[in-house]
């Protein structure tokens, strides 16, 4: 009976994980047919390549969002249009709203998305395929049924929240320093791209010559490190498994949600540069996604 169970079960998220990865598909494709490129951006996607080809890409991308959402959706004891909410905050809060506020803060790399509202038409994309794709991750694993969801084991206290909150955007900063220089500087395609030398600087000196020119960038760091605990919370106060999953799911979300896209051909970067955000991106935002879960969530059961 038990391995008739566990076979059912297993069966049973395969074809949700399925059905979750073509939702994908098709949340992209209706964003993308909703609030289209602009034809320059078009006319340039026509030579760009990316670190994977496009039918790659698109696999890679819908199995790494259709685990992350079916695995946050199976455990969460929301339903209905709060179980939509928590899915959505996560999907676009990670994957597109502070991916994007980056792009805003360096924009001057990006000729194609200056003195117009490109950007904000790549916000308005990303919105409506994190919605359509959050209301249909929820049909499929039943969330708007009238069966009863188990009670979550985790709570989040505003106390709690702000006082490991304040020190992990620290944290961030840090991590954001390290990988920043230590992963992506290192590749020079990377460096020339954002008008860095073509010889690699020191450590200290690379920075001390980023501070130069960008001296609010702790602060605005910090304020990023917030905005990334933020996505989290509804994840957190929902989860009914132990910690140590929470901790995993957190760590995954983070490293793969802001950096899949990237295998895409991108008219706006070359294929090598976005490859070392890939690996800068999904290590650091991975490791500061697992602490989030470690430290932020209050158990509210024994056990977890």
């Amino acid at each position: 009976m038990k391995n008739n169970f566990g076979f059912k079960s297993g069966l049973g998220i395969f074809f949700q994980g399925l059905g979750a990865a073509l939702a994908f598909m098709l949340s992209l494709i209706l964003g993308n047919l909703i609030s289209p490129l602009s034809p320059a951006i078009m006319e340039a996607g026509k030579s760009a390549s990316g670190f994977f080809s496009t039918p790659l890409a698109f696999l890679f991308n819908a199995l790494a969002n259709s685990v992350i959402l079916v695995w946050a959706a199976r455990r969460s004891s929301f339903k209905g249009l709060a179980l939509a909410g928590q899915l959505f905050v996560l999907s676009f809060g990670a994957q597109v709203f502070m991916t994007q506020i980056e792009t805003g803060y360096f924009l001057n790399a990006f000729p194609l998305l200056t003195n117009n509202f490109q950007l904000y038409n790549l916000m308005l994309r990303g919105f409506l395929t994190s919605l359509f794709f959050s209301l249909l991750v929820t049909l499929i694993v039943g969330g708007f049924s009238k069966n009863p969801r188990p009670q979550t084991n985790f709570t989040v206290t505003t106390d709690n929240a702000v006082k490991q909150g304040s020190w992990l955007a620290v944290v961030y900063i840090i991590l954001y320093v390290l990988f920043g220089y230590f992963v992506a500087w290192q590749v020079k395609e990377l460096r020339l791209f954002y008008g860095g030398p073509a010889e690699l600087n020191g450590f200290f000196e690379q920075w001390s010559i980023t501070l130069m020119q960008k001296p609010e960038i702790p602060v605005f760091q910090y304020f990023r490190g917030v905005l990334w605990m933020l996505c989290l919370v509804p994840l957190f106060k929902g989860f009914t498994g132990k910690r140590l999953e929470l901790v995993l799911l957190s760590g995954l979300a983070f490293a793969l949600l802001p950096t899949a896209q990237l295998a895409f051909a991108n008219p706006l970067m070359p294929a090598g540069v976005s490859l070392g955000h890939f690996w800068e991106v999904s290590i650091s935002t991975g490791i500061f996604g697992a602490l989030c879960a470690w430290f932020i969530p209050k158990a509210i059961q024994t056990g977890s």
